[in-house]
Parts: C-alpha cells; structure tokens; sequence
C-alpha cells in the first residue's frame, strides 16, 4: 500500500508552524476522490483512524490523514493561551492541507468527534465548493448538552477516584 508522510507549512496570525500528514495511496494519478480524515480531541493524535485505510485496500480510496497543530507530530505549542486555541485556527489550518495537497477542488471529509465541529465549522463558514460527501461520526453537536450527560455519568462513578473536584 503506498503511503506517503511529510510536513506542510502552515502559517496563523504571522507565526509558522508544521502539519504533519500522511497520505495512503496516490493523490494525483486516481479518479477517486481522496477522502480527509479530522480526528478527534482535539489532542487525540490520528492513529486511531488507521482501520479506515480498508477504504483503500477495497476501493482504491486514496486518504489523508494529519495531526491537528499542537498534537501528534505536528507542531507542539504549550506555552500559547486558552485564547489561541480557537476553531478558526483549526479551519485555516485545514484549508491548508487542503491547498497544499492540491485536493482543495475535490474531496471528501470525515469528521470524528471534535473533527466533526471541525468539520461543521469549516464547510458552514467557507462553503468549499470541491466537498463532495461529508461524514460525521459521533458528531457533538451542542456542548451544553454534552456537559449534561458527561455529568450524569459522572454521578455513577465513586467517589475518591483521582481528579475529583473534591480532592483538589
């Protein structure tokens, strides 16, 4: 199976920084449109996507896989504030794998979990014409309602355990 990785360059708000990607199958010399895959986290790097490359052992699928910038083996920035952590930085950052991948035109984009808000931001406020199927799995569509259930399952767990409210 041809798999290619590198490092695109990647630019926000006058700082650079590196993406990591990895590309399983050919990008240029197939019809297929190359799907994209947005992990989730965000800060869970892509390996756990991997099963997806079947896509490309069944149907010549080619697919796109890259770390989030500060996850995985992109560009780790520890000392930035909660206020540099925004989803438009993720939407720029995506738009240029798509760019520099030359898939801007055609592509399908899968989004898990946080990529799935990914996702959701990036074609409600871009509108990108070369999308051709968008897949959402396990979508969070409303964080208010996300924190209701995380805290109802909270409440089954016992007390004590590391990183209680309580213990700190």
């Amino acid at each position: 199976m041809a798999e290619t990785t590198g490092f695109l360059d990647f630019s926000y708000q006058g700082e650079s920084y590196k993406t990591w990607y990895k590309v399983v199958g050919d990008l240029k010399s197939t019809t297929a449109t190359p799907l994209v895959l947005l992990h989730g986290g965000p800060g869970i790097p892509n390996p756990y996507l991997d099963p997806h490359t079947t896509l490309y052992a069944s149907h010549r699928i080619p697919l796109v896989f890259y770390d989030q910038v500060g996850c995985g083996l992109s560009t780790h920035l520890p000392d930035k504030p909660a206020s540099f952590w925004t989803i438009p930085l993720f939407v720029v950052e995506l738009e240029n794998v798509l760019a520099s991948l030359g898939i801007s035109g055609k592509f399908d984009l899968l989004g898990h979990s946080w990529g799935s808000i990914l996702a959701s931001e990036f074609i409600t406020t871009r509108q990108p014409q070369g999308l051709r199927r968008l897949v959402l799995a396990d979508p969070l569509a409303s964080m208010a309602l996300w924190e209701v259930g995380v805290n109802k399952l909270l409440k089954h767990f016992p007390e004590g355990l590391p990183g209680d409210a309580e213990e700190t």
